[in-house]
């Protein structure tokens, strides 16, 4: 029986450290803005549409299992593949685009809105990716990455990847 007791109240202390955490990381954030901004109401609205963002992210993040995630393609190998591809060739690799567009000179556009690649094994699914047709075959990739990924200082240079912490 006592046992039983010791066992409930480890799992309750770590329970509550868990959860002083969060709330320490939150407030210091507030405190940060209050500081920066020196407007309780800006830092207010700062703070909810961290926690949706948030929220919204992990709400994705669920909706991909593991395999899903395993199976998408890095970036630069998926560009590569696609680059010189039909449009038979990418409807059939990848499958029909949610939205198909052309514009005067031409060119045709394929947006693809479902996580078919990342940068790194690391990263999140891009939000988009837009291939570039001009006579029926592929010219140009274009992808916007994800909000969480890290932008360059340099622009010419592009994504960098995460640090890692040691």
């Amino acid at each position: 029986m006592k046992s039983f007791f010791y066992i409930l109240l480890i799992l309750l202390f770590l329970n509550c450290a868990t959860k002083q955490q969060k709330v320490e990381v939150d407030e210091t954030f507030y405190k940060d803005c209050l500081e920066t901004f020196q407007d309780k109401e800006k830092c207010d609205t700062l703070v909810k549409k961290t926690e949706e963002r948030e929220k919204q992210k992990e709400i994705i993040q669920a909706k991909l299992t593991e395999e899903q995630l395993e199976g998408l393609e890095i970036r630069d190998q998926f560009k590569d593949r696609m680059m010189g591809k039909s449009k038979l060739g990418v409807i059939g690799s990848i499958g029909e685009p949610e939205e198909r567009s052309q514009d005067g000179s031409g060119q045709e556009f394929f947006y693809y809105r479902k996580p078919i690649t990342r940068y790194s094994s690391e990263h999140d699914p891009d939000k988009e990716i837009i291939i570039v047709f001009r006579r029926e075959f592929v010219t140009r990739v274009l992808y916007t990455p994800p909000d969480t990924t890290p932008k360059s200082s340099i622009p010419f240079l592009g994504d960098k990847p995460k640090i890692q912490k040691k």
